[in-house]
């Protein structure tokens, strides 16, 4: 199979299945790449996090210990106290993340909103750590009977290069556990995911480079390899005469000395230029020194791509041509006009929920702000990973973990941009045998097809499953009804609002049953035409119940801001609101994701449902909040159970008081509208603002008797919202006269309330 068609093939488990997916690949096959397409064209929501900081930074996401607010230590996974295992090393169990490390409710909104948990650099990652996010989604997302809570799983990385970090100690803890310290032998993914390859190469073009590579990476070097690689080994003496090269070596120390000591061998001033750092950006996710030193002639290597200029790329060499105070000036290897460099900012982001629309976003929390170079007349092995040289020194004879040689080498693009610092000596080129082992159980490729057939058709039946099962929003309710009793509020809006909730969801249990049923026997009988059109009425027919629920949980929550204490109780119902609104996306995406996949086709991205969602809230939320205010329920009572709220009558802004000048020169609201080139609906709401805040009457717009008509008829009403009360009303009112006139009853309130 094709590298592309295998892409391909990995887009389509990630889109049109809920498998796990396992995707790998040699330096140099596209995983990077794939990842950023990924992330930019999925449906699915999805977080993208990472072992450590730097390479959180590098895959745009999160680093896993941050996301998932999990300890420093040995995740054992039992239900045991911590101290039961040991009474002095660092461990933490499922009992001591329940108790003593509880998920914030920031961290919580996030894992139970995702599809999809993207996992970088996996070959860091420890079993211990992923059992620990296994818990952690089960428990935030109230579901241990799958693993990880439901989440689907895409894991990226190549384990024949940076294995994870376990000290003796802690293997000492983890070896009853687990077979080994990667993250395949988690108990909660062991056996449980695709394993995808790559094994296009786009770095190397040379074929003799390439198996020797390969041959490097399935630990069968043989000993005509070792002859052709010591070829290019170079003594010391000699390897002075070499300029604008990079050296690789397999420890900081050996890096840092060889960086110093060129620099400080360098003649001219040093200039020492600092990070700007605002905010929180933690010192393990900053991508360069905050201090860079420089002298003029000092070789440097950029550390990111140039996106903007294509001047450079990640791992690109330059060597610095002038210096001031305020800028540096390099001339990058292979051109020839010098380049005046501009500071980066790189970004330390975090998840969240946007409390109107409740949609998955990211936040940038902290900034750094620096120059993208660090020196590089030496780098560690280590921090190579992922760069791309055309020459380089290879300085392996010390080598000291699997894969070092094999992630050195395989930095370079061909043979011919090889120096060794060191003869290769075949006893410190190794890899790990359970890695090896592991590796010979990928799929055939005639597998990878048999298997996605098949576990895309059990996506749908899942899908459709899922989509159409409101059991988790029952078992919310019950949750919130236990723990909040509605009774001691004086208000029956508020007594009623999640009883009635759970009314209009009980009583569609059995006609959503019947309706599965129906899906799923269509799905059996391949009548693809029939299912789409069913599930399109059904999604048509839920789309009210659901919005309908919404308009009440989003009025209980506005009408709750007026009292003391209810923080709790608040926050409870937006978790609800949360899932609520999550349900209705899944209905409204439904029909399009279901018909892709039958067609054997990528679901692709569509921000529609989404879209729809967030415009109808923030309608209902404007209307129930001018209501609310008509009503009087946003302002202080008397009873002391409710608290103060400052008057919605406040300033007026200066847009405001432009209208109002226009108003009193004569202008009618389409007269207003087309004259300052705003939509009369914007002016009808500055118009509403302005008569709540006493400045104009109602009368002004709609004749006295339309609007002494109308104000009686609203004072006999009981409504719960603006479309409520307009059935009411027989439609014999727009919506704007009637938000005009609950502005009235709003300003004619507040006189009452300061003569009293």
């Amino acid at each position: 199979m094709e590298s592309s068609t295998l892409i391909e093939t990995a887009a389509r488990y990630v889109n049109n299945t809920r498998q796990h997916l396992f995707l790998t690949g040699k330096a140099g096959t596209g995983k990077t790449t794939f990842l950023r397409e990924l992330v930019k064209n999925t449906y699915k929501k999805h977080i993208v996090v990472a072992p450590t900081g730097i390479a959180a930074l590098h895959a745009g996401g999160t680093t896993i210990h941050s996301q998932f607010l999990l300890p420093l230590g040995t995740f054992i996974p039992t239900e045991d106290a911590a101290g039961n295992i040991s009474e002095t090393a660092r461990i933490y169990t499922q009992n001591t993340l329940a108790r003593k490390h509880p998920l914030n409710a920031a961290r919580k909104k996030v894992l139970r909103e995702i599809d999809l948990l993207i996992i970088d650099e996996v070959s860091m990652l420890r079993a211990d750590v992923l059992d620990a996010i296994d818990y952690r989604l089960k428990a935030a997302r109230r579901n241990f009977n799958e693993a990880f809570g439901g989440v689907q799983l895409l894991l990226i990385g190549d384990l024949f290069q940076l294995p994870p970090v376990v000290k003796e100690q802690e293997w000492n803890l983890l070896r009853s556990h687990y077979n080994s310290a990667f993250f395949f032998d988690s108990l909660a993914i062991k056996g449980n995911f695709v394993y995808i390859e790559l094994d296009k190469i786009f770095r190397q073009k040379d074929d003799d480079f390439i198996q020797i590579l390969n041959n490097l990476r399935n630990d069968s070097l043989t000993q005509q390899d070792v002859e052709i690689l010591n070829k290019f080994y170079l003594p010391e003496a000699q390897r002075e005469q070499l300029k604008d090269i990079i050296t690789l070596t397999t420890h900081n120390h050996r890096a840092d000395k060889i960086n110093n000591q060129a620099l400080d061998n360098l003649p001219g001033k040093l200039f020492t230029y600092e990070a700007t750092i605002d905010k929180e950006f933690p010192e393990s996710m900053y991508p360069v020194d905050p201090s860079i030193q420089l002298k003029e002639g000092a070789q440097v290597m950029f550390i990111k791509n140039d996106t903007v200029n294509n001047m450079y790329f990640n791992g690109k060499l330059a060597k610095v041509t002038e210096l001031t105070s305020k800028s540096i000036t390099v001339l990058i290897d292979g051109q020839t006009e010098p380049y005046k460099l501009e500071k980066h900012q790189w970004e330390n982001k975090k998840y969240t929920i946007d409390e109107e629309s409740k949609e998955l976003e990211e936040e940038t929390v902290g900034t750094f702000g620096h120059y993208p170079i660090k020196l590089a007349w030496a780098i560690t092995v280590h921090k190579s990973q992922g760069l791309t040289f055309d020459k380089a020194i290879i300085d392996v004879g010390k080598a000291f973990a699997p894969g070092q040689v094999y992630v050195a080498l395989s930095r370079l693009r061909s043979l011919d941009g090889l120096v060794l610092g060191t003869p290769i000596n075949p006893a410190v080129v190794s890899n790990d045998d359970q890695i090896l082992s592991f590796s010979q159980n990928k799929a055939s490729n005639d597998q990878l097809n048999e298997w996605l057939t098949q576990a895309q058709q059990e996506y749908i039946y899942h899908l459709l499953h899922a989509t159409f099962d409101f059991d988790p929003i029952l078992i919310e309710i019950n949750t919130i009804e236990r723990k909040f009793p509605t009774f001691a509020y004086e208000d029956p809006s508020i007594r009623e609002a999640i009883p009635n909730i759970r009314k209009r969801f009980q009583e569609h249990i059995k006609t959503t049953a019947t309706f599965r049923s129906q899906l799923n026997r269509l799905i059996r009988e391949n009548e693809s035409v029939q299912l789409l059109n069913r599930i399109n009425k059904g999604s048509d027919f839920y789309k009210t119940l659901f919005f309908d629920s919404i308009e009440t949980l989003l009025t209980l929550i506005e009408e709750l801001s007026a009292y003391s204490k209810t923080k709790t109780f608040t926050t409870a119902l937006e978790e609800l609101d949360l899932v609520i609104t999550k349900k209705l996306s899944q209905i409204l995406a439904i029909q399009e994701i279901t018909e892709s996949i039958l067609k054997n086709e990528e679901v692709s991205k569509n921000n529609k449902p989404q879209v729809l969602i967030a415009n109808r809230r923030a309608a209902l939320l404007k209307d129930i909040r001018l209501r609310l205010e008509a009503s009087g329920k946003k302002s202080a009572k008397k009873s002391g159970k409710r608290r103060t709220t400052s008057s919605s009558n406040g300033p007026l802004g200066e847009t405001y008081l432009k209208t109002l000048e226009m108003v009193r020169e004569g202008n009618t609201p389409e007269d207003i509208a087309n004259k300052r080139g705003l939509s009369e609906s914007t002016v009808l709401a500055h118009l509403s603002k302005l008569i709540a805040n006493g400045k104009v009457e109602a009368y002004e717009f709609m004749g006295r008797e339309h609007v002494d008509t109308l104000l009686d008829a609203i004072k006999q009403l009981s409504f719960k919202s603006l479309s409520e009360l307009k059935a009411k009303l027989d439609d014999s009112y727009s919506y704007e006269e009637i938000r005009l006139v609950l502005a009235q009853i709003q300003w004619e309130k507040s006189k009452d309330v300061k003569t009293k």
